[in-house]
């Protein structure tokens, strides 16, 4: 991946408040990141990051330039984003969601499952979402016992298919 290449990281929700501070629902497994960010890209814009604070679900923002409730409804909905190279780095043997997506999925015999489409946030554990080559959708719990590996460099992650009974 390039390290300029824009990461999806959350969304603006809604105004907190009437001195321009922003609710984000964040789209990402370390909403903690919001804390060590300078910066973030809405719409094509890049804005100083402030201030972050967790509250709930969300994280309160508040942006360079962004100083008042009317301006930060104007950005309600739009999409938060930062390059990669901002992104801090990953303990040893983890891995990003969005480093999930796209990655072909095998079984322990070689056989392709299909390409992960979308990783689930449930609360016992992570979901993967697959999609197969006859457009059905199969979901994978990620759990030692079905994921068996993950090749970051090949994107190919080998799993163990349970037998539902």
């Amino acid at each position: 991946m390039n390290s300029d290449e824009l990461i999806t990281i959350g969304r603006i929700v809604a105004p907190h408040g009437v001195r321009g501070d922003l609710r984000i629902l964040p789209d990402t497994d370390r909403p903690s990141i919001y804390k060590k960010l300078e910066s973030i890209r809405l719409g094509g814009r890049t804005y100083g990051l402030l201030s972050a604070r967790p509250h709930k679900n969300i994280y309160i923002v508040h942006l360079e330039g962004v100083d008042d409730r009317n301006t930060a409804e104007t950005l309600v909905n739009q999409i938060v984003q930062v390059p990669l190279s901002a992104l801090p780095e990953r303990p040893e043997g983890s891995i990003y969601y969005f480093e999930l997506v796209g990655m072909t999925v095998v079984t322990e015999e070689g056989d392709n499952v299909g390409t992960i489409k979308e990783v689930l946030k449930t609360g016992a554990n992570d979901v993967y979402v697959v999609k197969q080559a006859d457009g059905k959708e199969l979901c994978i719990p990620a759990i030692p016992t079905c994921i068996l590996s993950i090749d970051e460099e090949n994107k190919v992650m080998t799993v163990k298919l349970l037998e539902w009974v």
